[in-house]
């Protein structure tokens, strides 16, 4: 079976390199904008042809795919629409793996997403492609867990090492002839756009279950949450809630106690939020030491920025102001 692979970063090169000895791979084609050089490097190991077209969809792109003559197109983390003269242009049609469990989960950022959703689970899903957006025939999907704690390097670093396996026997289902189409329905299917800057800003009266949620899903190796204090931006790497903790009225975003070498506790919109590492942006990270009645997310409400920064990860050392 002779394959023309589209993709980009760890999750297509780890693909790419379990696949090759399988199958023939007659040529790469990556983004136009790669996110990394993980795949160009791997391309470069075999000696293959590695193209970055503008336009998927260009007659002259479409000959050049014609050329190769593949029996099947894969694609991993590729980011262009396809359309119908492309996914018709290898008789075995046009396969995709998306970390979403389709029909949920369709669109960009589906990790961060399940996790701002509090899922306990994240699928992998590999299907044919039609016309629509994640929407074609299922031939195989799994299920990978999510933890309460878990965050966004956590899941991702799952899903990413679970990739290469869906597509291995994905593919040799396909090339056997024994490859599953199930229909997906369009109802109750879900979508999601991709994540913005201005996304990551914390909203204090949203509940403390969202907030924890959100926290750790845009966590390294993602931007960080966002929330001001003192008219400065702090960033929010990591974050803690327990559902038994009480739920009160009082004023959202308040520091409302410190536990040592643990962090601040603070309001929210109905209980409290730990927080466990946080830092001025653009500066150092660590645990914060605000005053009890600190006040987070409001202009000029704080009189000040402190953290604790760990000197080693077993040892707390003095603040850091600013």
């Amino acid at each position: 079976m002779k394959i023309l692979f589209f993709g980009d970063g760890a999750w297509a090169a780890d693909s790419l390199r379990r696949i090759a000895p399988r199958w023939e791979i007659c040529a790469v084609v990556q983004r136009l904008r790669p996110s990394s050089e993980a795949l160009a490097d791997f391309v470069g190991e075999l000696g293959l042809p590695l193209l970055q077209p503008r336009n998927v969809n260009s007659p002259e792109f479409l000959e050049i795919v014609r050329s190769f003559a593949p029996d099947l197109n894969v694609s991993v983390s590729y980011d262009q629409i396809v359309r119908r003269a492309l996914l018709e242009a290898a008789p075995l049609g046009f396969v995709n793996f998306h970390a979403g469990r389709l029909p949920y989960y369709r669109g960009r950022n589906v990790v961060n997403w399940a996790i701002i959703n509090g899922e306990t689970e994240i699928g992998i899903t590999g299907h044919y492609m039609d016309e629509g957006i994640d929407t074609g025939d299922i031939i195989l999907q799994r299920t990978l867990p999510i933890a309460w704690t878990d965050t966004y390097g956590d899941v991702l670093d799952r899903v990413v090492a679970a990739f290469p396996d869906l597509v291995e026997v994905t593919l040799a289902a396909i090339a056997g002839g024994t490859a599953a189409r199930r229909p997906q329905a369009h109802l109750p299917g879900t979508y999601f756009g991709a994540r913005k800057d201005g996304d990551e800003w914390l909203d204090w009266s949203d509940t403390s279950v969202h907030l924890h949620n959100k926290v750790r899903a845009i966590t390294r190796p993602g931007p960080g949450a966002r929330t001001t204090l003192g008219g400065r931006t702090v960033l929010i790497w990591r974050a803690f809630y327990d559902p038994q903790w009480p739920k009160y009225i009082a004023t959202p975003g308040s520091v409302v106690s410190r536990i040592p070498e643990k962090g601040v506790v603070v309001k929210t919109g109905d209980s409290t939020l730990l927080l466990e590492e946080a830092g001025l942006a653009g500066g150092s990270s660590g645990v914060p030491v605000w005053p009890i009645g600190t006040r987070l997310g409001v202009e000029g409400g704080a009189p000040s920025a402190q953290v604790r920064a760990p000197r080693a990860p077993q040892e707390a050392a003095g603040s850091e102001k600013s």
